[in-house]
C-alpha cells in the first residue's frame, strides 16, 4: 500500500503535463489559423490594390491618348485594357459646360452643351481613394498654358468608387492692333468635347481608341466704350462655378473684344479585335 501511495503524485504530474501539452498545441493551432487567415486577407487586399494602381495608370494612358489626338483631326490612338477588376464607361451626355461673358453690365452665353466624360469603376480595395485628384484640380476653367485641361479624380458612384476623366476649358488672351481708334483684345477659349463618343460599358480585356474628329471655331465680336477695362468669364462645369477676370486694353474710341471659342471634338470608340 505504501508503494502505491508513493506512485500517485507521479501519475497526477503526468496527467497535468499531458493536459498542458494539449492546451499549448490547441493554442498554437488557433494562433496559426488566425495568422494564416490574416496573411491570406493581406495578400488578397494587396492584389486588389495592385489592380487599382494598374487601372489608374491605364486611365492616365487614356487621357494622354486623348491629348495626343486633340487638335489633330484624323489622328487615332488605340489602347488595350486588361482585366483590372472594374468596368469602363463612357457618358457622352454628361459633364455639362456653360460659359457666360459679362461686360459693360450685359451677359452673353457663348457655350452651353454637354462635353462628356469617361469613368472606370475601381475594384474593391482597402485603400481610401475617395476625392483624390490624379490629374488637375477642381477649378472649372483655367488660364495658364501649364495647367491641365484634364480633370481626373475619384468620386463615389452608386456602387463603387469611380475614377472620372473629363475636360475643362482653357482660356488665353492677348492685345492686338489699334483699328479705327479701337484696341483689339483677343480672347480664345479652348474646349475638348467628348460628346460624340460611343456609349461604352466594357470590363475584362478590351480595346478602345481615341479619334481626333474635328475642330470648329466660332467668333464673337463686341465693341465696348473706353470706360470698360475688364470683362468677366464664368464657366459652370458639372455644377462647379469658376470665374476669370480678363483686363481690357482700350484705345481713344474704346475697344473691340474678339472672343474665339475653339472646340476640338474627340470620339472614344470600342475596337473589335
Amino acid at each position: 500500500m505504501k508503494k502505491l501511495e508513493r506512485r500517485r503524485p507521479t501519475a497526477r504530474r503526468g496527467l497535468s503535463t499531458a493536459v498542458s501539452l494539449l492546451f499549448i498545441i490547441f493554442s498554437l493551432t488557433i494562433v496559426s489559423t488566425i495568422a494564416y487567415s490574416y496573411a491570406l486577407n493581406r495578400m488578397g487586399n494587396r492584389k486588389e490594390d495592385l489592380k487599382l494602381y494598374a487601372a489608374e495608370e491605364k486611365m492616365l494612358d487614356m487621357e494622354e491618348a486623348i491629348s495626343d489626338v486633340t487638335w489633330s483631326p484624323g489622328s487615332v490612338r488605340t489602347l488595350a485594357f486588361s482585366d483590372y477588376g472594374g468596368q469602363l464607361r463612357t457618358e457622352p451626355s454628361t459633364n455639362h459646360l456653360l460659359i457666360n461673358i459679362t461686360m459693360d453690365g450685359s451677359t452673353y452665353t457663348i457655350f452651353d452643351d454637354d462635353t462628356g466624360q469617361i469613368i472606370y469603376e475601381l475594384p474593391s480595395t482597402v485603400i481610401g481613394r475617395y476625392d483624390a485628384w490624379i490629374r488637375g484640380d477642381d477649378r472649372s476653367i483655367v488660364n495658364h498654358s501649364a495647367s491641365y485641361q484634364a480633370q481626373m479624380n475619384v468620386e463615389l458612384g452608386e456602387e463603387f468608387e469611380e475614377l472620372i476623366t473629363r475636360y475643362r476649358p482653357l482660356l488665353s488672351s492677348s492685345t492686338g492692333d489699334l483699328v479705327s481708334d479701337r484696341r483689339i483684345n483677343n480672347i480664345r477659349i479652348y474646349i475638348i468635347n467628348l460628346n460624340s463618343s460611343e456609349t461604352i460599358e466594357s470590363g475584362g480585356e478590351f480595346h478602345v481608341k481615341a479619334v481626333g474628329d474635328s475642330v470648329t471655331t466660332t467668333v464673337h465680336n463686341y465693341d465696348l466704350d473706353a470706360s470698360v477695362t475688364e470683362i468677366e468669364i464664368k464657366a459652370v462645369l458639372k455644377g462647379t462655378q469658376g470665374t476669370i477676370e480678363v483686363p481690357i486694353t482700350t484705345g481713344p474710341s474704346g475697344s473691340t473684344v474678339r472672343i474665339e471659342v475653339v472646340i476640338c471634338n474627340v470620339k472614344i470608340e470600342e475596337v473589335n479585335v
